[in-house]
């Protein structure tokens, strides 16, 4: 057996405001020393909320569920300049115990297409979701059935490092293997819709996933995935995405594996 330690991950923090951020760094502080290589985060002003800012009396529901009158242009702009200094300073502070460099970025655009852009050349992308449920959920795990690399091997350590007995959502796409096959994964679907739908019905305390190996094949399925979790969604492989860098912003490059460093 292999006993020498796995190399550190280099990680980004995505997310569209400082309480989604928050979440996502949750998740990175159960981390042990040394899985952690590198730690970047990009906020990202998303347009279209900015948009609604100019209809007339425009109502938006708090995650209280409460409703309020929508802010001004001035007034989300103010809100975005205190996140993202408050996003800079989280950042600061949790990378400082892993002794890591560490990246802050700025962008506008809509959250997971930004995001992904910004992730390549880190090894995995964590997508901030605020908590919604007061009560600690599960941590689930979304494959393919059968899905096998030292990727997929680096994922697996980090589901059992958040939870002793992550869920796995296993896809088998093939009609031709029963989906009772392996007692051992209950939690076995036919299609992405249909693990969608079962995941939008728990409680996700944070959802794994593969980029690269699937069953999340483009932005949209990450998007979809992200709206049914409501949860923290953290994606490896997440250098791999389609085309979609036809854009100007030059992102900072991902922490190089090496010494400790602080560049916040």
């Amino acid at each position: 057996m292999n006993s020498r330690s796995p190399p550190g991950l280099r990680i980004l923090i995505g997310a569209g405001s400082f309480a989604d951020a928050a979440a996502g760094f949750g998740i990175i502080k159960q981390l042990p020393i040394g899985f952690c290589a590198g730690l970047g985060g990009i906020l990202v002003e998303e347009l279209d909320l900015l948009a609604t800012t100019g209809i007339p009396d425009r109502r938006v529901i708090l995650s209280s569920g409460k409703t309020t009158t929508a802010p001004t242009q001035s007034q989300l702009r103010m809100l975005w300049k205190a996140d993202a200094r408050a996003f800079r300073e989280l950042l600061a502070h949790v990378s400082g115990p892993y002794g890591t460099q560490s990246v802050f970025m700025q962008d506008k655009g809509d959250l997971v297409r930004t995001a992904l852009r910004a992730a390549v050349g880190w090894d995995v992308l964590v997508l901030g979701y605020r908590q919604i449920h007061r009560i600690p959920g599960k941590v689930i795990h979304l494959k393919m059935s059968g899905t096998v690399g030292d990727q997929q091997g680096a994922s697996d350590r980090f589901s059992h490092l958040l939870s002793p007995e992550p869920v796995v959502f296993s896809i088998n796409e093939s009609p031709d293997e029963p989906l009772g096959a392996d007692p051992s994964t209950p939690f076995k679907f036919r299609s992405l819709d249909d693990a969608l739908a079962a995941l939008a019905r728990m409680n996700a305390k944070a959802v794994l996933v593969d980029f690269g190996r699937g069953p999340i094949r483009g932005q949209d399925d990450l998007l979809r995935l992200l709206e049914a979790a409501r949860c923290p969604v953290i994606v490896f492989d997440a250098s791999r995405p389609p085309a979609l860098l036809e854009h100007s912003t030059q992102f900072p490059p991902a922490p190089a594996n090496g010494g400790p460093q602080n560049a916040g």
